[in-house]
């Protein structure tokens, strides 16, 4: 049995226990997960509006026994992005969350954490212990995207700068009063 279809009957499994699909259902949603690429899963369950994404993630914290974490809405560290190239975050669909209070443990957001090889390739960019938490693949690309995009980006210095001038601008007024 192949990755995929494992991965794919999982899920299957999952929706059914927790109640998402009956188990006729669930037969018939297997057979169309087993034609789907396993980036792809996500995507069509949340699509096709069988799971909203907060039961997604319980899903994917189920089948492979981690912490979910939903990265919507995250303000990622700017610094601890930067170590990582855009490629490779992208075509690994993984993103780097946060280094623990002592500084040694990086915990990054993966969508495959059965990837053997991830930790060793995290760990090729920082010297962190590598601890990974499970996340939405689609949701960790558009992270990565809005991270990288180089209008937000430029558009947070500017801004900035633009404050800067004005709040120089503003203290070099006179009242004359």
């Amino acid at each position: 049995m192949n990755k995929r279809i494992s991965v794919g009957q999982r899920i299957v499994d999952a929706c059914v226990k927790m109640n998402v699909v009956s188990a006729v259902e669930g037969e018939e949603l297997l057979k169309i997960i087993q034609e789907k690429d396993q980036s792809s899963i996500d995507d069509f369950l949340l699509d096709e509006h069988i799971v909203d994404h907060e039961t997604l993630l319980k899903i994917l914290q189920r089948i492979y026994g981690i912490q979910s974490y939903d990265v919507r809405g995250h303000f990622f560290n700017h610094e601890l992005v930067l170590v990582f190239p855009q490629d490779f975050l992208t075509n690994n669909a993984l993103i780097p969350l946060d280094v623990d209070v002592e500084g040694d443990i990086l915990t990054v957001v993966v969508s495959d954490p059965e990837d053997e090889e991830i930790i060793d390739q995290v760990s090729n960019y920082v010297p962190y212990t590598v601890n990974i938490v499970v996340g939405i693949r689609r949701d960790i690309c558009d992270a990565i995207e809005e991270y990288y995009d180089k209008d937000v980006i430029n558009g947070d210095i500017d801004d900035e700068e633009n404050r800067e001038d004005d709040d120089l601008a503003d203290s070099d007024i006179v009242d004359l009063d």
